[in-house]
Formats: C-alpha cells, sequence, structure tokens
C-alpha cells in the first residue's frame, strides 16, 4: 500500500521539476538576445540648412578616438562630404559647415575606437512641396498638376482639394473619382502627378500637395470658359465693325452737301 502511494508522488515531483525547467530557459535565451546597439534616432533636417550630431558615448583615455560613418562607410574616405564638415570636442561632435543638400541624407554613427556600442542616427531631409500658385487651365483640355518634393528619402504624396462652392478640403481622388489619374512623377515620388483628361467648371478650387510627414503646398486652379479665348477677338471685331459704321455713317453725310452744291451749279450753267 505504503509502495503504491509513494510511486505517484514521485512521478509528481519529477513532472513538477521538468516544467519549472521548461518555464525558465526562455528566460535566459531572451536575455542574452538583447543587442548591444541602440536603434537609430530618426532625425530630420530641412534642405540648405546645417545639422549637428553629439556622440555621447563614454570613451576612456586609452580607449582611442571617436570614428564617425555614413552609411557604414567612414566619413574621412567619402568625396560628397569631403571639406563640408568638421569633428569637433575631440571629434565627439559631427558638425556640417555648409549648405546641406538633398543627397546628405542617410545613417550616421559614432562608435570609439570604430567598436561596437555604436551611437546612431536615421537623417531623413523634411520632405517639402512646391507647386506653382496659380494653375489656369481651359475647359475641356487636359489638367496636369506635378507636385515637387525637396527632402530624401522621397515619401508618397497625397491630394487634397477645397472647391469653390463649400470651400471643404477633401480627398482629391475621391472628389474626383474615376476621372482623376494619379502617377508618379519624374522624381519617382509616388503619387506626385495628378491628371484630368478633360477638365470641368466644377474642377475649379484650391489643390493642396501634401507629402507624408512634410510641409504641403497649395495651388489655386482656375477653368476657363472654352470660349473665353474668343471674346477678345469678338471684341476687336465688334469695335472694327462699329468704327467703319461710323466712317460710312460720316462719309455719306460728307458727300451728299457736294452733290447738292453740283446740282446747283449745273442748273446756273443751263440757265445761262
Amino acid at each position: 500500500m505504503q509502495q503504491q502511494l509513494v510511486l505517484p508522488l514521485a512521478l509528481l515531483f519529477i513532472a513538477l521539476g521538468a516544467s519549472s525547467n521548461a518555464q525558465s530557459e526562455p528566460a535566459a535565451t531572451a536575455a542574452a538576445g538583447v543587442a548591444s546597439d541602440a536603434a537609430p534616432l530618426l532625425t530630420y533636417y530641412d534642405v540648405g540648412r546645417m545639422f549637428v550630431f553629439n556622440c555621447t558615448l563614454p570613451r576612456a583615455p586609452d580607449a582611442g578616438d571617436y570614428v564617425w560613418r555614413k552609411n557604414g562607410t567612414a566619413v574621412e574616405e567619402l568625396a560628397d562630404l569631403s571639406g563640408r564638415y568638421k569633428l569637433e570636442d575631440n571629434k565627439a561632435v559631427f558638425r556640417m559647415t555648409v549648405r546641406t543638400t538633398e543627397d546628405d541624407f542617410g545613417n550616421y554613427s559614432c562608435a570609439v575606437g570604430g567598436a561596437a556600442p555604436a551611437q546612431a542616427w536615421e537623417l531623413r531631409g523634411r520632405p517639402h512641396a512646391k507647386l506653382p500658385a496659380n494653375t489656369n487651365v481651359v475647359e475641356g483640355q487636359k489638367l496636369k498638376l506635378v507636385c515637387k518634393v525637396v527632402g530624401k528619402p522621397y515619401p508618397d504624396v497625397k491630394w487634397m482639394v477645397a472647391n469653390a462652392t463649400d470651400g471643404n478640403l477633401t480627398d482629391a481622388a475621391a472628389a474626383l473619382g474615376e476621372r482623376a489619374q494619379l502617377g508618379s512623377s519624374e522624381q519617382g515620388v509616388a503619387g506626385a502627378e495628378l491628371v484630368l483628361e478633360a477638365a470641368a467648371r466644377a474642377d475649379a478650387g484650391v489643390y493642396t500637395c501634401a507629402p507624408a510627414g512634410g510641409v504641403a503646398a497649395p495651388t489655386t486652379v482656375r477653368v476657363k470658359d472654352m470660349y473665353a479665348a474668343l471674346w477678345p477677338f469678338l471684341g476687336i471685331c465688334a469695335e472694327v465693325f462699329v468704327l467703319c459704321a461710323i466712317i460710312l455713317v460720316y462719309e455719306k453725310r460728307r458727300t451728299k452737301p457736294e452733290l447738292d452744291d453740283s446740282d446747283t451749279d449745273n442748273h446756273e450753267q443751263k440757265k445761262s
């Protein structure tokens, strides 16, 4: 009887011990898999303006200098950065000293002696949209709006429209329906081109190009009457017609007294 009770208790003890070991192993594995380098800090800069990175990694006196890299390459080896930056405060500060360009975006990092761990930044240009202030098109003709974006990497672009009727801002693709064609620009910006094959008078309004996470730009679209170009010509024709009519009436009135005088002279000559 005692042997029958001891055997189940022993099996239960073994099962509990195995379960405890199975639960503790994953925790140890997760702790060992933590990355030593921190994730890059997302940073934006305005194209044309300078930027500065401060490396805050601790450095021992005999550990070597700070090593700066862009996209994995030492900054000293990059021709596009030559003469455009300075390393200050014992190379702990990376400072761009000239106007920045779109191609200055990328992944920057600093490390002590070039070894891990590294402090990293993901540098992106703040997107700015550019459009002409006004856009004119004749009713029935093709309307093409091209949004230029400054700031790499280029984000996707969304078009919004505020029509002249109520002024509410709505998604252009939804407002225009199937007539609206969205495509990529020559820059390679997705959705930066908005095309209407045949513009209608109701399409007039303020169109806004809004890059994701950037600064939007508006343009005022005016749709002219298809006969608008004829009105100046017709006006000129009317002026010419009125002028000719005035000259004709004047000439008739001027020549009538001359004819009366000539008839009187002829009559007097016959009497004599």
